[in-house]
């Protein structure tokens, strides 16, 4: 009866041993599967790491070569302002001669009043009026030049404008307020999703966004590693709605409340009224002359001779046959290309830019 009843026990104590084995055994095999799982989900954290801290370094040659730019587009500005400030003295100067020849101009139109008809001082008088309308044409080319110039000026000053705008963005991670983006990975348990654009799409580091669901902002997200085609966002903790979860394919948007940037702006280029060159003088009549203007009388009755040479060192100029209006000179003292003679008494504009 004993051997029976021990028997039982020991039946029962082998069952017990072998549902804890078999217990043992399945857990064993779990166990496993979460170890092999954490190794693997902590070799991709790895990868992460290591991609992350390429994406730095990327960034940071990025940023560089922008302030490289800066630079340079600083020293632009610099260049061209002192070529423009060359090319005012010069127009002042131009202009300072111009008013000189007029004034000659003035003071031998008084003299003709009470001079003969004389020849030689006909030819005096539009050898001056030649040099008045040469440089006429030259304060018109300078105008000109001097309007391209700070054209360009302020074109480099909104390019540098531009550059700072975009080394401010870098640097405070803010990203354009129309920008959107979709979520193409979600990755719950390590609180972070993955987005599909990256530098060449607009995206910083720190950026602030939203996942909206409609019209519904579901939750917050921070950037943390930017790659020229995909992103890498924390999820703000706390920001997740609750009952929401984020998904594959989500609308990112930039949040409302990400810092202010200066975004600069084109600076005002001169208009057309300012820069437009004035208008030559038309040519007057001669009238006959009965003196020298310059108080010399003339010797034997022969008419004085023409000047030997330009006021402005210029060769000399040939008189103007059967009334024909005197040329402008070939060639700009400055570089800049020759101007086409004047028609119906307007300026001729250069026929090159003088600053490319």
């Amino acid at each position: 009866m004993v051997w029976k009843i021990l028997s039982s026990i020991t039946a029962l104590c082998l069952a017990g041993s072998a549902f804890f084995a078999f217990d043992n055994s399945k857990k064993v095999k779990i166990e496993k599967e979460l170890l092999a799982r954490a190794e693997t989900n902590q070799q991709q954290l790895l990868d992460r790491k290591k991609e992350g801290e390429e994406a730095q370094e990327r960034k940071k040659a990025q940023l560089a070569q922008i302030e490289k730019d800066r630079d340079q587009a600083k020293e632009d500005v610099v260049k061209v302002s002192a070529e423009a400030q060359e090319k005012e003295a010069a127009l002042a100067l131009l202009k300072t001669n111009l008013e000189q020849v007029s004034q000659q101009v003035s003071v031998l139109d008084a003299k003709i009043k009470d001079a003969g008809d004389i020849k030689g001082l006909i030819a005096q008088i539009e050898a001056l009026k030649k040099d008045q309308l040469a440089a006429e044409g030259e304060v018109a080319n300078k105008e000109q030049a001097l309007s391209q110039a700070q054209n360009k000026l302020a074109e480099l000053k909104g390019a540098v404008a531009s550059y700072e705008a975009t080394e401010e963005r870098v640097r405070k991670g803010v990203v354009e307020a129309d920008f959107s983006a979709r979520v193409s990975g979600v990755f719950d348990e390590w609180g972070f999703v993955v987005l599909n654009k990256g530098n060449n799409g607009g995206v910083f580091a720190n950026a602030l966004l939203e996942v909206k669901r409609g019209k519904d902002v579901i939750a917050k997200l921070k950037v943390k590693n930017v790659e020229p085609l995909i992103s890498v966002a924390d999820v703000v903790k706390g920001s997740l709605v609750e009952g929401n979860v984020i998904r594959s394919g989500d609308m990112v948007v930039a949040t409302a409340d990400q810092p202010a940037v200066d975004k600069g702006g084109p600076v005002k280029k001169p208009t057309t009224e300012e820069t437009a060159a004035p208008a030559a003088q038309p040519i007057p009549t001669t009238p006959p002359a009965t003196s020298d203007p310059f108080g010399a009388p003339a010797m034997g009755g022969a008419a004085p001779a023409a000047p030997a040479s330009d006021p402005f060192g210029a060769a000399p100029a040939a008189p103007a046959m059967d009334g024909a209006a005197p040329a402008v000179p070939a060639s700009d003292p400055f570089g800049a290309a020759p101007a086409a003679p004047p028609a119906g008494g307007t300026t001729p504009a250069p026929a090159s830019d003088p600053f490319k």
